[in-house]
């Protein structure tokens, strides 16, 4: 049974997060300062770079099970929560340099459509924020649960086991709520969340 990622998976995890977070603090503020034919090869280099290790690390992962590492049977509903989030953060992620690069080439050639391209931008910006946010939230959840999730991906602050307190007993109670719901009503008849996928049956 796998219950950890690869060396590899974990590395191109960890370096894109370290990239991510400094394209959040050096990203361009005012498009004039494109007007620096030094800063705009620097961002058109950046977002090229940061496409492919976003694409590398979508194809390297995508057989990966969902929740790798978690102790118990997952439910369906919770499967369907992480991979629509998973989703929504790799279309993110690649609509933020793909909309960067657009607007490097609009600006260049002097062309209409850049304001589009500028607000596509923020969109993508503003829902990898979001998207991303949930996924930490979730993890730290995960962790404090002691479901085995976190151990497979980070490599500090280790689960020692799960977590019976009476907290987390009334929040899983409200979670299979939610499970529950999602179930009846969502992906009752989805063929892609009915079942675990074959990824998912090799955990």
């Amino acid at each position: 049974m796998i219950n950890s990622h690869t060396p590899l998976a974990k590395f191109i995890h960890w370096t894109f997060t370290i990239l991510y977070a400094y394209g959040i603090i050096k990203q361009v503020d005012d498009l004039n300062e494109l007007e620096d034919a030094s800063l705009l090869n620097f961002e058109i280099v950046f977002a090229v770079i940061f496409l492919i290790i976003v694409l590398i690390r979508y194809f390297y992962m995508k057989d990966t099970p969902t929740l790798l590492g978690a102790h118990d049977e997952i439910r369906k509903g919770h499967l369907f929560i992480a991979r629509l989030v998973h989703r929504l953060v790799y279309f993110s992620l690649i609509m933020l340099p793909t909309t960067g690069l657009l607007i490097a080439a609009l600006f260049t050639l002097g062309t209409g459509g850049v304001d589009f391209a500028i607000a596509i931008h923020e969109f993508s910006a503003f829902l990898s924020y979001v998207v991303i946010a949930i996924h930490i939230g979730a993890s730290l959840y995960s962790r404090y649960k002691g479901e085995g999730v976190w151990n497979a991906m980070v490599p500090v602050w280790k689960e020692t086991g799960k977590n019976d307190s009476e907290l987390i007993t009334k929040l899983e109670q409200i979670e299979n709520k939610v499970y529950d719901f999602i179930e009846s009503k969502i992906i009752k008849d989805c063929l892609l969340y009915t079942s675990p996928s074959p990824r998912d049956k090799r955990q």
